[in-house]
């Protein structure tokens, strides 16, 4: 019988992650709000469920790929969530970046009702997913971690930060800082290449070769450039960015840069690009220079 998983979630990464294990055997079993989605899973091969519920029903593992803390809260606990459905063989793998305590209170909930829970985040963006290579950061029990282990290694390699969910999450907004920081400090360096006559393009060329140089900075500037899709969409980032934030408040810490690059992502907010790449951030920059946008 082939092995059967439920995907919450069917977005920039769920719907790569259900691509990934319909190819290495999987049946999967989506579920999406989008009708869109819903479509794309069955062009496929995959099988649509009406709700999260239904998903753990029929399988015994669910990942939850949702953009934020509203959602992994509805998803698992509501009425029609993945606890509706779930027995005491079911596992939740919460992939999303989501706020420390919420995943911590999604955890308890499940434990009350002697449902394993694996907190992991993952870093590497939807080309990983593809490729298997995601870099996994997986917090949760011993035994319920290695009973999704040959799940989890189908799309990458776990690095284990704890045994208590939450500690995912924290390695998760610590990379996030990072990530968010070269993103502003990309835009940063493309527009002053722009105003001081340098060549975007060389500009980028020489510092993603130099010492600073990076595979998200690469990514992110060949995006900009080529005006074609980077590894993350403005809505997550902005997301992300501000849990850094609050992280950072939660442990009396400044965080400065993080606070920096914040404002970046909520003036895109702001202006309307919620639902744009995050490549586009670049235009916030230019407005707030006096460059022209493209297509504005």
């Amino acid at each position: 019988m082939k092995k059967r998983i439920g995907i919450i979630g069917l977005g920039r990464c769920g719907m790569p992650a259900a691509q990934k294990y319909l190819q290495s055997g999987y049946d999967v079993l989506g579920c999406d709000r989008r009708a869109e989605a819903i479509a794309e899973l069955k062009d496929k091969g995959g099988t649509p469920v009406e709700n999260p519920a239904q998903a753990a029903a029929e399988a015994d593992t669910v990942l939850v790929l949702v953009l934020n803390d509203e959602q992994v809260i509805d998803v698992v606990t509501g009425p029609d969530g993945v606890l509706a459905g779930a027995t005491i063989e079911s596992t939740v793998i919460c992939m999303s970046t989501i706020n420390r305590d919420t995943v911590q209170s999604v955890a308890d909930r499940c434990a009350a009702r002697q449902i394993r829970f694996v907190d992991s985040p993952f870093t590497g963006g939807p080309a990983r997913i593809a490729a298997g290579t995601l870099t996994l950061m997986a917090a949760a029990s011993p035994d319920a971690l290695e009973s999704v282990r040959p799940i989890l290694e189908v799309i990458g390699t776990i690095t284990v930060a704890g045994d208590t969910p939450g500690m995912g999450q924290a390695v998760k907004h610590c990379n996030q800082l990072l990530v968010t920081a070269i993103h502003a400090a990309t835009i940063e360096l493309m527009t002053l290449a722009e105003r001081s006559g340098v060549d975007p393009q060389l500009a980028c060329d020489v510092a993603g070769s130099g010492i600073g140089g990076n595979d998200y900075f690469r990514l992110l500037s060949r995006a900009i450039l080529e005006e074609t899709t980077s590894p993350g969409g403005m809505a997550q980032l902005w997301k992300d960015v501000n849990i850094v934030v609050n992280s950072g408040r939660r442990y009396n810490l400044p965080l400065l840069v993080a606070t920096a690059a914040s404002h970046y992502f909520n003036m895109a907010i702001s202006q309307g690009l919620a639902e744009e790449d995050s490549a586009r951030l670049i235009d916030v920059m230019r407005r707030m220079s006096g460059q022209q946008v493209l297509g504005s």
